[in-house]
């Protein structure tokens, strides 16, 4: 048996973790991406741009994990102080809705997404260049 407060306390880590996990990536993708543009380096563009899709995906778990911790038909627990002892019946007219976090979080989403897509656009062009150098 699963009791709440574990099961809010695993998917409070499982977001952190992945939320963690993207902010890594992201300042991965500022060292490896600036490398790769002044060593005009074609690998290290393109796995900038890989690492900055899985960034957008862990971003995307990060939200998922959020969302799916406040959203269950019993009630919302939130295992705080201010929830002991009120009656099962208050717990369960609580209403969470996403304000500006989740908005913030999908503008970082597409934002990332944006870039991957701008960077491996670069790869190319700069593989197709030293191609044609040669």
């Amino acid at each position: 048996m699963v009791f709440r407060n574990t099961w809010l306390a695993r998917m409070r880590n499982l977001g952190m973790s992945c939320a963690m996990v993207s902010l890594i990536l992201l300042g991965a993708c500022a060292i490896v991406g600036s490398f790769g543009l002044i060593k005009r380096q074609i690998s290290a563009v393109m796995v900038t741009g890989v690492m900055f899709f899985l960034a957008a995906l862990f971003g995307l778990f990060t939200l998922a994990f959020m969302y799916f911790k406040r959203v269950k038909p019993e009630g919302v627990y939130t295992s705080t102080v201010m929830d002991k002892g009120l009656p099962m019946k208050y717990l369960r007219t609580r209403e969470f809705t996403m304000g500006w976090s989740a908005s913030l979080g999908w503008g970082g989403i597409v934002l990332c997404i944006i870039s991957s897509i701008f960077w491996l656009l670069l790869a190319r062009v700069l593989r197709y260049q030293a191609v044609t150098l040669t």
